[in-house]
């Protein structure tokens, strides 16, 4: 392996139990994510793809074990020089040192961000307990760095969420991931509740961001035409399962999936749309059959196989 991952999942998969209480069916699952593989190269962007409830959320809860993985592997490389690590087997002190390098920024900042605290006490209530604490006089000169970094100033550290804008609450988000130092910040729909010109000016600080400090991404995302443009990577997910993998800049032009080339096309104009179905039972066949209009009976049969076009692309596709 050549390149430097400084994440990466091998097989990953996830079930939940479809119903709750104690007169649930034992049996009755969704099928999440299904045999998930992917890397994050250090200091790139990877886009993780797809329409509300293909699992993209769910993968990335499991790679910082929010949600712990039915089966795979999860391989943290913290430098260049250091040997990859399974992170399920890290115990409370590891998963600790573990979190404080990799962040979340999620979709909705208004839920996410405490409205009775001060925006200081938001970015520094779990920095407070870290091992880069270094008292109340560093941790007001930090905050006070990374207002000034998203966009805000000082004085908002004593004001609350609900008094700004949510492009605002958003720039107050990504200053909480950035106070521990991380080297890679997951971004979770971070734009998708914003409008066109905020989204711009936020996708923007993030690329700033990220050539300042030389850190990763994970963007999580359903609009493909904004991840191709912000992401080195890109893999696009259904219904749990990756079907193709490819370079941002090439995959416009090159996308051999017919759901990518649907995402590209804009699903409102497909003339076979559908539901994103949930998988209730372990998937035996490519998981875009029931709404490929190209679709045969070997595709309603078989998963097809992760086929490697060259050049970092890959497809999941009989035909393609």
């Amino acid at each position: 392996m050549n390149k430097d991952y400084i994440l990466r999942s091998e097989n990953l998969s996830k079930q939940f139990s479809l119903d709750a209480g104690f007169f649930a069916k034992k049996d009755n699952k969704v099928f999440a994510v299904n045999d998930i593989s992917f890397g994050i190269e250090r200091g790139k962007t990877y886009g993780l793809v797809g329409e509300s409830g293909c699992g993209k959320t769910t993968t990335a809860r499991m790679l910082v074990r929010m949600y712990k993985a039915d089966s795979g592997k999860i391989l943290y490389k913290e430098n260049p020089e250091a040997e990859e690590k399974n992170i399920q087997d890290f115990n409370k002190a590891e998963l600790r040192n573990y979190r404080e390098k990799i962040k979340y920024v999620f979709q909705d900042p208004a839920r996410s961000l405490n409205p009775r605290k001060t925006v200081y006490d938001i970015l520094t209530a779990s920095y407070r307990y870290s091992s880069l604490w270094q008292g109340k006089e560093e941790a007001l000169q930090r905050a006070t760095e990374l207002m000034q970094e998203v966009g805000l100033n000082q004085a908002d550290l004593d004001r609350r969420p609900s008094e700004f804008s949510g492009g605002q609450r958003q720039r107050i988000s990504i200053a909480r991931a950035l106070i521990m130092r991380p080297q890679l910040v997951f971004c979770d729909e971070v734009v998708s509740a914003l409008d066109a010109t905020v989204q711009s000016q936020i996708l923007n600080l993030l690329i700033d961001i990220k050539e300042k400090h030389k850190i990763s991404y994970l963007f999580i995302a359903h609009d493909l035409r904004v991840s191709c443009w912000f992401c080195d990577t890109i893999g696009v997910m259904y219904r749990g399962m990756l079907v193709e993998e490819a370079p941002a800049a090439n995959l416009y032009k090159e996308a051999r999936h017919p759901y990518t080339k649907m995402l590209f096309a804009d699903s409102s104009n497909i003339e076979n749309k559908g539901e994103v179905k949930k998988v209730l039972e372990n998937l035996h066949a490519c998981p875009f059959a029931h709404r490929c209009p190209k679709a045969t009976d070997l595709c309603r049969e078989s998963i097809p196989d992760w086929n490697d076009c060259g050049d970092g692309h890959k497809v999941r596709c009989h035909f393609a």
